[in-house]
């Protein structure tokens, strides 16, 4: 099914034919001691280099020939070979692109949307008293790095930061005018709206109305995000000045990468490599806990991978990785109802749950200048993203762990409501260390 998804969205884009006239290649990460060794590798091995990033010693490439991993994986000093996907796509999958226009669905309750400030999400995370101390600095800037941003949203125009916003959808970073904006998924404008929508009277109003946002778009659907993508949307993301990083996402081709095989092991260790290097460079990352409704640190089955072909069930164990929200230091976030208990979708851990936020029935932006309600952890993640864009404001000279320690202190904590939830050092495995509450975080509460 996600196949015929992705070669859907392909034609639609140009970017295939029935007739499949353009070849097929296989993307791949590579990891290198030096990126420059590893491209003069990548080209005797019969593969073609996309990118490099030498500031984290990963290359992306592709190839046609089935043989070009097991080749580079005998090559010296290179780390670790990685294929990306296990369907391969139409090479000019990784041409430019520019002033794309979104042709998805539209909102199917756009009409609905709740007078500005009533969605339960804002008396909920205190926005009004945040809002009366600060909007936040237009000198903080949140990057969205998800399907794109719709960036002609009457909400979102004010705080859009073009010069800043990029395409990383094949693994380089693709500055065309445009090439940011979503074309077949609001989900990225959604989590934009939840971030930072004007307060201006009018539909919905963000955590942090006052800040800057950047669209680093990284897939064409939601849950489509690839190794390479997120390698240079995390590299992007270090280079220019994102305080904050949200991400609302799960990554394919595999839901959980596991160090004892190659692939995925590769695809762990450069997204790894890019978020570190991120965060060395004062980015807080934020992710999505997952909508699986499970024990993370229980798991034992992976029913969804490979998501971009023919998913088959195999056995897996908590080491297995979700890019990018186990990885270390990663700010994961699960979801709450209206009641302000876990949302039955979220998932939850004794350690990979960081904090709690809205994320049940979430009123905000969709292309197109409409809104629409969701639900999700991806819903959670950036009101968390706000409120740390909000603590980044007020306090500019501060490093992204100490923000996040202020993220962490400034969370209410909540008890557990049943005998699953358990408590850990931190808070709970529902809900880490608790809710977070805009005012208090800035000082308003």
């Amino acid at each position: 099914m996600r196949r015929a998804i992705l070669v859907t969205a392909l034609l639609l884009l140009g970017l295939a034919t029935p007739a499949a006239a353009d070849p097929l290649v296989m993307p791949h990460v590579v990891v290198a001691h030096h990126t420059a060794w590893a491209e003069l590798a990548i080209k005797k091995a019969g593969g073609t280099v996309v990118a490099s990033y030498p500031q984290i010693g990963v290359v992306v490439a592709y190839t046609a020939k089935d043989d070009f991993a097991a080749k580079l994986r005998r090559t010296p000093g290179i780390d670790a070979v990685g294929a990306t996907r296990t369907a391969k796509v139409p090479r000019a999958f990784f041409a430019p692109r520019k002033d794309l226009r979104y042709t998805g669905p539209g909102s199917p309750n756009s009409g609905q949307v709740p007078p500005e400030g009533t969605a339960w999400d804002v008396p909920a995370l205190h926005l009004p008293e945040a809002h009366q101390v600060t909007d936040g600095s237009k000198n903080t800037l949140v990057g969205v790095l998800d399907v794109g941003v719709d960036d002609t949203h009457p909400e979102l125009k004010p705080a859009f930061d073009r010069k800043n916003s990029v395409s990383c959808l094949s693994g380089w970073p693709d500055r065309g005018p445009g090439a940011w904006r979503p074309t077949l998924d609001g989900h990225g404008t959604h989590v934009a709206g939840t971030i930072a929508a004007a307060r201006n009277g009018t539909g919905v109003v963000g955590v942090a109305p006052g800040v800057g946002i950047a669209a680093v778009k990284l897939a064409e659907l939601d849950d489509t995000e690839t190794a390479e993508s997120m390698v240079c949307g995390f590299v992007w993301a270090a280079e220019h000045g994102f305080a904050v990083a949200s991400n609302s996402y799960r990554s394919i081709p595999w839901r959980y990468n596991c160090d004892d095989q190659p692939d995925q092991a590769a695809a762990k260790l450069a997204v790894g490599r890019a978020v570190a290097y991120a965060q060395r460079r004062n980015v807080l990352v934020v992710a999505s806990a997952g909508n699986a409704g499970i024990d993370l640190d229980s798991r034992s089955v992976d029913k969804e991978s490979p998501a971009d072909s023919t998913p088959v069930e195999r056995r897996i164990d908590p080491s297995c990785t979700r890019l990018p929200h186990e990885l270390p230091g990663v700010v994961g976030t699960g979801a709450l109802d209206e009641k302000l208990v876990k949302a039955s979708f979220s998932n939850y851990s004794a350690s990979r749950i960081s904090v709690a936020a809205p994320g049940a029935r979430v009123w905000s932006t969709w292309p197109n200048g409409e809104y629409r309600s969701a639900s999700g952890t991806s819903m959670a993640a950036p009101h968390a993203s706000g409120v740390a864009a909000l603590i980044a404001s007020e306090h500019p000279h501060w490093s992204a762990e100490r923000i996040k320690r202020a993220l962490y202190a400034t969370a209410t904590p909540l008890p557990c409501p049943d005998a699953v939830c358990a408590a850990t050092k931190d808070g709970t495995t529902y809900y880490g260390h608790g809710m977070v509450d805009a005012a208090r975080a800035v000082g308003a509460g």
